[in-house]
């Protein structure tokens, strides 16, 4: 369980932070999803993605979690994921 002081430091700490695209796409990040799969689900340009999942790592909301086939192009990618250590 989330404690009550982890979730007041990301919503007056962390999420300020964020621009909107980094917002949406860490919301639209679910278990593990490669850049086209972003892509798709946000219906944007991969090229809006990868620098946003770029600024994530930075920031160490986001991980990368395996590489695999991508479920949008067929070709290995890198997955990413939330990292376990924010709240997500």
């Amino acid at each position: 369980m989330t404690q009550a002081t982890s979730v007041l430091a990301w919503r007056s700490e962390v999420k300020p932070t964020l621009g909107t695209r980094q917002q949406s796409v860490l919301d639209a990040l679910r278990g593990d999803m490669t850049n086209s799969e972003i892509a798709l689900k946000l219906g944007v340009p991969i090229n809006t993605i990868t620098p946003r999942i770029f600024e994530l790592r930075e920031k160490g909301l986001v991980v990368e979690f395996t590489k695999r086939k991508c479920r949008v192009t067929g070709r290995t990618a890198i997955s990413w994921k939330h990292n376990n250590g924010s709240l997500f």
